[in-house]
C-alpha cells in the first residue's frame, strides 16, 4: 500500500512538472506536429487566462495582428503561432500538406502542447474560419471563441466580397495601377520574384486601403509581409492550396454541435458581406453579433474603443450589451 501511494505521489510529480513546463514555455519557439512539421509560436503577456489567437490569410503570419491585439494580454497569456508553411514557421510546398484538415490537426497540437483541456479561441479573417473548423472537429475542446470580421461559413460569401473589392478598387485606383496590382497577385509572380517581400507589399498596401472604413491605414501596426524571404515567396500559393482543399464548403449544417459561447464581430464596411457573419451568429447555438459601424475588416484597429471592451467583457463570461442575437435563417 504504502508503494503504491508513493508511485502515485512520483506520479503527480512527474505530471505537475511537465504541466508546469508548459506552462512556463519560453516565450517564442516550435512545437513538432503528428506529421512532423515545425510551428513557430509566441507567447505575449502573463496571467492566470490562456488565449490562443489564430491570424488570417491563409498566408499571413501572427505579426499581421499581434502588434495590434497588445490590449489583449494584459492580465492573461496570448498564444500567437504561424500557421503552416506561414511565417517563421516550416516552408511548404506539397499542396497535400496545405489542406484545412493539416490546420485543424495543428491547432490540436498545439493544445496538447500547452495542455489546454480547453481553448479560448480568437480567429481573425481566414483564422475565424479556421477556428470554426476546429470547434466543430472538436467541440468539446473549445471553451469560447471570438470570430473577428470572419471569413464566412459559405463560399458563395467569398465571391460576394471579390466583386465588392474590385468594385472599390476601381474607384481608389487609375488604370496603370490596377494593372500593376493584378500582377502582383499572380501565385507565379511571387514565386519567381527577386524579392518576394517587394511584391508584398505592392499587392497589399493598396488592397488593404479598400478593406477599411476610412481607406487609410492609419494606425495599423500588423506586418502582412513578415516572414523569412521564402515563406513569403510561397504566400499566394500557401492561400491558393488551402482554399482549393476546402472546395464548395458549407459549414452552416455542422455548427450546432458546437455548445461554447461565440462573439461573431463585423464592420459595417468590411468588403466580406455581413449576411456570413449574421449566418455564423445564427448557425451557432449560442452566438451573438456584435456590428460595428464606422469600421471595415480591421476593427481592433479601426474602433478600438468598441472592439478591446467588447473582447473583455465576452471573455468575462457576459455578451456585450450590443451584441444581438440572430434568427436561424
Amino acid at each position: 500500500m504504502k508503494k503504491h501511494v508513493a508511485m502515485v505521489f512520483v506520479s503527480l510529480i512527474v505530471l505537475c512538472g511537465i504541466a508546469r513546463a508548459q506552462m512556463n514555455a519560453p516565450d517564442e519557439g516550435y512545437i513538432v506536429t503528428p506529421d512532423n512539421v515545425k510551428i513557430f509560436y509566441k507567447i505575449v503577456g502573463k496571467g492566470p487566462e490562456t488565449l490562443v489567437a489564430v491570424h488570417g490569410g491563409p498566408g499571413n503570419s501572427l505579426e499581421s495582428i499581434r502588434p495590434d491585439l497588445e490590449p489583449l494580454a494584459k492580465g492573461r497569456r496570448v498564444i500567437y503561432y504561424d500557421q503552416r508553411g506561414q511565417g517563421r514557421s516550416e516552408v511548404i510546398t506539397d499542396g497535400k500538406k496545405l489542406a484545412f484538415e493539416k490546420h485543424v490537426a495543428d491547432l490540436d497540437a498545439l493544445r496538447e502542447f500547452f495542455k489546454l483541456e480547453k481553448m479560448t479561441l480568437y480567429g481573425n479573417s481566414w483564422g475565424g474560419l479556421l477556428v470554426s473548423l476546429y470547434a466543430v472537429a472538436h467541440p468539446d475542446r473549445v471553451e469560447r471563441m471570438i470570430l473577428g470580421n470572419p471569413a464566412p461559413p459559405v463560399k458563395g460569401f467569398l465571391n460576394d466580397q471579390d466583386d465588392e473589392i474590385v468594385r472599390r478598387l476601381k474607384i481608389m485606383y487609375k488604370p496603370e495601377q490596377l494593372v500593376r496590382i493584378k500582377i502582383a497577385e499572380k501565385s507565379e509572380t511571387w514565386l519567381k520574384a527577386s524579392d518576394p517581400h517587394a511584391v508584398c507589399r505592392e499587392f497589399f498596401l493598396p488592397v488593404l486601403h479598400v478593406f477599411t472604413y476610412s481607406r487609410t491605414l492609419d494606425g495599423f501596426k500588423g506586418d502582412l509581409c513578415a516572414g523569412p524571404k521564402e515563406s513569403v515567396r510561397q504566400w499566394r500559393a500557401v492561400s491558393s492550396h488551402m482554399w482549393r482543399s476546402l472546395g464548395d464548403f458549407n459549414l452552416m449544417s455542422q455548427l450546432s454541435v458546437v455548445k461554447s459561447p461565440v462573439l461573431v464581430i463585423h464592420g459595417a464596411a468590411d468588403p466580406l458581406p455581413v449576411r456570413g457573419s449574421e449566418f455564423w451568429a445564427s448557425g451557432y447555438p449560442n452566438a451573438r453579433l456584435l456590428l460595428i459601424e464606422k469600421s471595415g475588416h480591421i476593427s481592433h484597429v479601426e474602433t478600438p474603443d468598441i472592439f478591446f471592451p467588447a473582447v473583455e467583457t465576452f471573455l468575462k463570461g457576459s455578451f456585450p450589451a450590443d451584441a444581438k442575437k440572430i434568427k436561424p435563417f
